[in-house]
């Protein structure tokens, strides 16, 4: 039986890893539209990597938003409201680092988080 290709496109999983570091629509794109038709290894290993990160992303995110501001007012520690950019800043960090590897057609795990992805959603 032959492959059929979204749009015409054989690459070995390339265009689907890529494809899904770009947030909500780009991953439901690489999933539905690349990885079902014809599943890779690449492009499994890139949705993993990238629904991990943005689960770990939203869930730090609001995790920051529920401490309440009169704690942290007085606290003379960091603001929440700089620990949230500096969090974003780092996971843009991560973002690019997992993107450049799919863009190289490489399986190299995004530091901190590439390895647990990896487990938890093995099944992808």
């Amino acid at each position: 039986m032959e492959r059929k290709y979204l749009f015409g496109i054989e690459d070995g999983g390339k265009t689907a890893g890529m494809v899904s570091y770009f947030f909500v629509i780009g991953w439901s794109v690489g999933y539905f539209g690349f990885h079902q038709p014809n599943k890779t290894s690449l492009s499994a290993y890139h949705l993993r990597q990238t629904l991990f990160l943005y689960l770990t992303y939203v869930a730090v995110w609001f995790g920051l938003s529920l401490i309440p501001a009169s704690i942290n007012q007085y606290s003379g520690i960091i603001s929440i409201s700089v620990l949230k950019i500096l969090i974003t800043l780092v996971f843009i960090v991560l973002w690019i680092i997992g993107l450049t590897g799919a863009a190289k057609g490489e399986q190299k795990p995004i530091p901190v988080l590439g390895n647990l992805a990896q487990t938890v959603f093995s099944s992808i």
